[in-house]
């Protein structure tokens, strides 16, 4: 029989990414750990799924379509007759009064999930059958059995999210500013596998700029379009360089409507968890 524990959500994918904490009147959440970077790119993703938990038992889950930073706001601050988040907030609160630890674990899918020519929201999907399961203490309750946050229609704490101090602002799906310095750069062949599949191998040097293993990347668009969230892979080359896996088919649908098959695509590595696809050649923005 499984037991529904912190460690039964890990193994379906959470990740246990930050902890709340007291901050003046407030509560606020800090992201913690050796991949605390990495992590905060979980931040602005739609369709995200997240649960509160305290030591290894699991008081709350939960689902955001806005991302986590929306949501998140409402719980530090929670307004009239937003009964989740006074819920939660309390509950919080009272735990870090007695010196307990509430722990933040996050899953934002990365696959590409399809049936037929349609989209899968494996979020929407799993949120359902997890507090099925787990049957969450703070979830709130209909006829005694927990129910999802969009059952007790709360939609007001995605207005204003505030986020905690320390805390990066959200970034920007655009060009990042002029002045941040790219790491390294390097040239994606648009073959017939990349070109359709999406692939992104930066090569050994550029890869000496990127996370370790495991490790959330964000993929950017010079053109503005909306970020993807990939891993990085530094397995699936022989040489231990690395492979961007997660939501290719996005990344190939962005090649083939500004590329053509054979041509190549100049990219940046802006950080350890940040690539940035150009739309022109760097040579030509005399780089």
């Amino acid at each position: 029989m499984t037991e529904w524990t912190k460690d039964a959500l890990q193994q379906v994918g959470f990740v246990d990414v930050a902890a709340w904490r007291t901050d003046d009147q407030r509560i606020a959440y800090e992201f913690d750990g050796p991949r605390a970077q990495a992590n905060t790119l979980l931040l602005d993703q739609s369709n995200a799924l997240y649960a509160f938990v305290r030591g290894e038992a699991v008081q709350y889950i939960g689902k955001t379509t806005q991302g986590i930073r929306a949501r998140f706001g409402g719980y530090r601050n929670p307004g009239k007759g937003q009964a989740t988040n006074i819920r939660c907030n309390a509950k919080i609160r009272e735990l870090l009064a007695k010196g307990e630890e509430v722990r933040v674990l996050v899953f934002v899918p990365i696959s590409d999930l399809r049936y037929g020519d349609f989209d899968l929201n494996l979020a929407a999907g799993l949120e359902d059958a997890l507090i099925k399961a787990f049957k969450p203490p703070w979830n709130g309750r209909d006829k005694g059995r927990p129910i999802t946050e969009e059952a007790e229609r709360e939609k007001a704490e995605e207005a204003a999210a505030v986020p905690p101090p320390g805390e990066p602002g959200k970034p920007s799906p655009t060009m990042p500013n002029a002045d941040v310095q790219p790491a390294a750069g390097f040239k994606v062949a648009l073959g017939a596998t990349y070109y359709h599949q999406g692939i992104i191998n930066p090569g050994p040097e550029a890869s000496r700029h990127l996370g370790a293993d495991d490790e959330y990347v964000q993929v950017l668009f010079e053109d503005g379009t909306e970020p993807v969230l990939s891993k990085i892979n530094r397995s699936a080359n022989a040489n231990g360089s690395v492979r961007v896996i997660g939501q290719n088919r996005r990344i190939a649908q962005w090649f083939q409507a500004h590329f053509r098959l054979g041509d190549s695509c100049e990219a940046r590595v802006l950080d350890r968890n940040r690539i940035l696809l150009l739309l022109t050649p760097m040579a030509s923005r005399g780089s």
